[in-house]
């Protein structure tokens, strides 16, 4: 789909045409120029050589040095040479002069005899090697080439001149720039198709947007994603952190150079990126703490849109904090509604039984039962509802604590208790059944051997790791003759027919792999703990 307008493509098109060609004619220019200077110096080097070999090669003919010693020009070497000028179409002159500068052979037969006149012979007579010159002659600019001539003793008795008009070496100049020229034109115009072609690839490969769409998509995008309450993290194929928005980065701790360029392992030790990456389906979402905050985290893979080929890991996060806050608030506000509602009731049965003392004349029994129900007040109710917020366990334990009230015992919740359901290894009726046996067991004891100080202390300290049960009494403790065998069915230090309630108790314990401690003392009471932790129950 094209989502870009005529008049902007043609903007994209023609910037694109002007960039791509004028790069494409600079590159040409520079090479067809370098390749002309290549071309110059070789030419000039093979004009060189070619009056240079010849100059040598005439001047090295025994027949060219007998002419000179004679003094007379020689027509069969005349021939000769004549052969030899037109067997070599770059070689445009070709002349022997003797010491004098008199012209012995010359080309054109009409300048023999005369005199060489140019001045550039002097140092060749004056014994110089060869050499190569750039001069005016009676015929134009010529390059030539000078050798000396010598005799039997190695004197020199002439020198040979061979030339080219610079007019022949311009010619050939000519033909090869002309010649590069229409290359270049032709490799221009061959450019034209290619950049269109290039222009449609990209567009394509932009999926029509123009550049600066594109980069106002992007900021856009960024500013959305930066904008939502989800954190959001990519990775590469290494599982390396790549891209993480602002609630990310709010959410996580931060490394030393940021989330960036940090493992995704290192975020999040059970992550399953690896396994991800290597092909395996994508795991369910998950809670993570991490940085004070409950996290729910699911990792998805990231394919490329063609090749369907893994190419990242995405990860999102969602902030629960707040939600669960707000659900524990909501549930401890249904719990305590719940505990305020038995609550009324077991205070309304309360009223009828002090109603009831009185109609019959019990005054001191209605005292005493009004002075024992002060020992569990509204506060005390609110403070368990609101450690408490299993609301059957709850339940239980406010009865629990007006049934030791009216015995004249104090239950009470140790501080830092906290049950929740959702921290429970095991089943609420189990929990529920085990802390109604240690209290009750714990009640009946202090009812009946109970000191001047009858109080039971509960703890609960539920973990989604670990539970901890703990409940201690002021009683008189367990006898040391039944200790070992206080858990066995039917062994109970209240007499026969009794010692279930600590049977069913070890049982429910062992049946989720928790541990019973018992710490105890004659004549100052006893203390149960019991453990229960997820990798047992696991």
């Amino acid at each position: 789909m094209d989502h870009s307008t005529p008049g902007s493509a043609s903007a994209l098109e023609r910037s694109l045409y002007r960039s791509f060609l004028l790069l494409t004619a600079l590159i040409l220019f520079c090479s067809l120029g370098i390749a002309l200077l290549f071309e110059f110096s070789r030419q000039r080097k093979s004009v060189d050589a070619i009056i240079s070999g010849a100059a040598a090669y005439i001047a090295s003919l025994p027949e060219v040095s007998g002419m000179l010693s004679q003094g007379y020009p020689d027509p069969g070497l005349q021939a000769n040479l004549d052969s030899l000028s037109e067997s070599i179409p770059d070689l445009s002159v070709i002349v022997i002069c003797d010491r004098n500068g008199v012209r012995y052979y010359h080309t054109d037969r009409q300048k023999t005899g005369e005199t060489f006149v140019s001045g550039e012979e002097a140092d060749i007579l004056a014994g110089s090697g060869p050499y190569l010159t750039t001069g005016y002659g009676t015929m134009g600019l010529q390059r030539r080439a000078f050798h000396a001539v010598t005799g039997p003793d190695h004197e020199i008795l002439g020198f040979v001149m061979a030339s080219i008009f610079t007019s022949a070496i311009s010619d050939q100049f000519r033909y090869v720039l002309i010649l590069n020229t229409l290359i270049f034109i032709l490799a221009i115009a061959g450019c034209v198709p290619l950049a269109h072609a290039f222009i449609a690839r990209m567009r394509r490969s932009l999926l029509g947007f123009e550049p600066d769409e594109l980069t106002r998509l992007y900021v856009r995008q960024d500013e959305l994603i930066n904008s939502i309450d989800e954190g959001l993290i990519t990775t590469d194929r290494e599982g390396v952190v790549r891209f993480a928005n602002e609630t990310a980065r709010r959410l996580l701790p931060p490394g030393p150079s940021g989330l960036a360029g940090q493992p995704l392992e290192r975020l999040f030790p059970g992550s399953k990126a690896r396994e991800i990456l290597g092909g395996k389906p994508a795991p369910p979402a998950r809670t993570v703490e991490t940085g004070g905050h409950t996290l729910l985290v699911r990792e998805l893979p990231v394919r490329s849109r063609k090749k369907q080929s893994i190419e990242g890991v995405a990860v999102l996060l969602l902030d629960r904090t707040e939600f669960l806050n707000l659900t524990d608030q909501l549930s401890g506000a249904r719990n305590m509604l719940d505990t305020l509602q038995a609550f009324n009731h077991e205070f309304l049965n309360k009223l009828h039984i002090i109603l009831g003392y009185l109609q019959t004349g019990q005054i001191q029994r209605a005292m005493d039962f009004i002075t024992n129900s002060r020992l569990v007040s509204s506060q005390a109710v609110r403070e368990t509802a609101n450690c408490i917020r299993s609301p059957g366990i709850c339940a239980l334990v406010i009865g629990k604590m007006m049934h030791a009230a009216q015995s004249g015992i104090r239950l009470t919740i140790l501080p830092g208790s906290c049950c929740l359901d959702s921290d429970l290894l095991l089943p609420a009726d189990s929990c529920a059944t085990i802390l109604g046996n240690l209290l009750e067991n714990a009640i009946e004891e202090l009812a009946a051997h109970g000191g001047a100080v009858r109080e039971i202390r509960l703890g609960l300290f539920f973990r989604p790791d670990c539970n901890l049960i703990v409940c201690e009494d002021t009683g008189g403790g367990i006898s040391p003759d039944i200790r070992g065998r206080i858990f066995e069915q039917g062994v109970s230090s209240k007499g026969t027919g009794r010692g279930t309630g600590l049977s069913l108790v070890s049982q429910i314990t062992g049946q989720y792999g928790g541990t019973i401690e018992i710490e105890t003392e004659p004549g100052e009471g006893t203390c149960f703990t019991l453990t229960f932790t997820k990798g047992a129950i696991d």
